[in-house]
């Protein structure tokens, strides 16, 4: 085909996975014309190559030609660590695709995005947030090999676009909000007072427990019940979007109340509460509906970012709906890992 005819070719394709074989598919397929969505989970793209050597303060390095692109008019050098810019490319950070329908040429795609706290068109980069943050989290651009805030920038090169807060192990203090001079910070516990957590155990300082670490330290609103019968009564008179309810209780037991509690509110999520003897129950009740499990005694700095990730799947707004007419899987090792046998794509 001649390369006049290529370059005045016009479609839509979407690729999952912004690492480097994700950007080189997006710009050849932008180069030729294509109006191409990038779909990336993380919230930075460049993938394994954006973590290797650089120098500051210009991020000068050899992969800087890792994705040259060529034509007859002029050479076009494309640098992992600043990004992907091109007029015929949108990038989706922090999102996952969530269902595929359609056929070869007609796709519907539904993403999902996680919404990010600070908001990247007021976040000027002045890092000031950065020291004020209480919170030390294992950095995962460096393999958890050292420790960083839980807001700041996704990597540490020079173009690393919009501050992130990790929202499972921020403690909502709110620090970072009141010294942001551009009010770019709305924390998620501005949001946690209308999510609803019913805690269900016959034991008071559970109930005790779970209602000061959820709710005062949190930031949800917690009703409790010590039996499955008020907890019916509670989920009969309110809406519940987050269950807990312990295994062996006297009467109704948790997996009765699980059955239910479900047939009265079919959306609500249900995390059991076990102990170490009882842990083969919990997973069975995950099979019944459940969506995770609580293991006794319980530690609040587990607890609460696993309260947290679960508040977070389940607030997650619906995504939008998007209509390409190919889709490229360039997920990696994160996707397809040989050594770990995880392969959900089903390579032979």
């Amino acid at each position: 085909m001649e390369a006049e005819s290529i370059s005045k070719k016009k479609g839509s394709a979407m690729v999952v996975g912004g690492g480097v074989s994700g950007m080189r598919a997006a710009l050849d397929l932008a180069e030729t014309g294509y109006h191409v969505t990038l779909i990336e989970e993380k919230s930075h793209i460049g993938g394994v190559v954006s973590q290797l050597d650089h120098q500051f303060p210009t991020d000068g390095c050899g992969i800087c030609k890792m994705l040259p692109h060529a034509d007859a008019e002029h050479v076009l050098q494309q640098c992992v660590r600043r990004g992907l810019s091109h007029e015929n490319i949108i990038i989706h950070l922090q999102t996952r695709v969530m269902s595929v329908s359609g056929e070869h040429g007609n796709f519907t795609v539904t993403l999902q995005q996680h919404p990010n706290p600070v908001d990247p068109d007021r976040c000027i980069g002045c890092g000031l947030c950065i020291p004020v943050c209480p919170v030390d989290v294992a950095d995962p651009f460096n393999a958890g090999k050292v420790a960083c805030k839980a807001i700041g920038p996704p990597t540490p090169h020079m173009a690393a676009g919009p501050y992130r807060i990790d929202t499972e192990t921020c403690t909502q203090c709110g620090k970072c909000r009141d010294v942001c001079p551009t009010d770019a910070i709305r924390l998620p516990a501005e949001d946690r007072k209308s999510f609803t957590i019913l805690v269900v155990d016959d034991e008071q300082i559970i109930r005790d427990s779970l209602s000061e670490w959820l709710g005062e330290e949190g930031g949800f609103s917690v009703i409790t019940a010590e039996s499955g019968e008020k907890a019916l009564e509670r989920i009969e008179e309110q809406p519940v979007d987050l269950m807990l309810a312990d295994i062996k209780m006297p009467g109704m037991d948790g997996i009765t109340l699980l059955e239910k509690a479900l047939e009265i509110q079919e959306q609500m999520a249900v995390m059991m509460i076990t102990a170490y003897a009882t842990v083969d129950t919990a997973v069975s009740a995950m099979k019944q509906g459940a969506a995770d499990y609580l293991v006794k005694p319980f530690d609040p700095d587990d607890l609460l970012p696993k309260i947290a990730a679960m508040y977070h799947e389940l607030t997650i707004p619906p995504g939008p709906e998007i209509r390409v007419g190919a889709i490229v899987i360039a997920g990696g090792t994160d996707e397809y890992n040989p050594a770990s046998g995880k392969n959900p794509f089903g390579y032979k």
